[in-house]
C-alpha cells in the first residue's frame, strides 16, 4: 500500500524535531565526541532521505527551493558510505539546513 504524501511530510518534520532535540544545548565539539548522539542524527538524517525519495514528483515540484537531490544524496552517503561522512557537513546542516527545511516542509503541507 502507498502511504500518503502527507506521512512523508510528518516523517520529516519529526525527524528534524528529534535531531534538535538531540543537539540541543551542543557544540559542536561536544557533538563529535558523543556517539550515541551522532548515531542518532545519522539516523534520522537517513530518515529525511528516505522520506524524501519516496515523495512522489508532484508533491516535490511544489517546493523547487527544497534541496530534494541533496537530501537524498547525503541518505545514500550516510546508509551505503557511512566511512565517507563528515561529521562538519552533519554540523552544517543541524545548524544551518533543518530549521529550513522544516519551515518549508510546513508550507508544503499546507498547499
Amino acid at each position: 500500500m502507498k502511504r500518503e504524501s502527507e506521512l512523508y511530510f510528518q516523517d520529516i518534520v519529526k525527524a528534524v524535531d528529534r535531531i534538535k532535540g538531540y543537539v540541543h544545548r551542543m557544540n559542536f565539539d561536544t557533538f563529535s565526541k558523543n556517539e550515541l548522539v551522532m548515531d542518532a542524527v545519522l539516523r534520522n538524517l537517513e530518515i529525511i532521505g528516505e522520506a524524501a525519495t519516496q515523495l512522489p514528483k508532484e508533491a516535490k515540484d511544489k517546493a523547487m527551493e527544497i534541496p530534494w537531490r541533496d537530501i537524498q544524496d547525503f541518505r545514500i552517503v550516510a546508509a551505503h558510505h557511512y566511512w565517507k561522512i563528515n561529521l562538519n557537513r552533519v554540523w552544517d546542516i543541524i545548524e544551518n539546513k533543518l530549521d529550513p527545511l522544516k519551515k518549508q516542509i510546513l508550507q508544503l503541507k499546507n498547499k
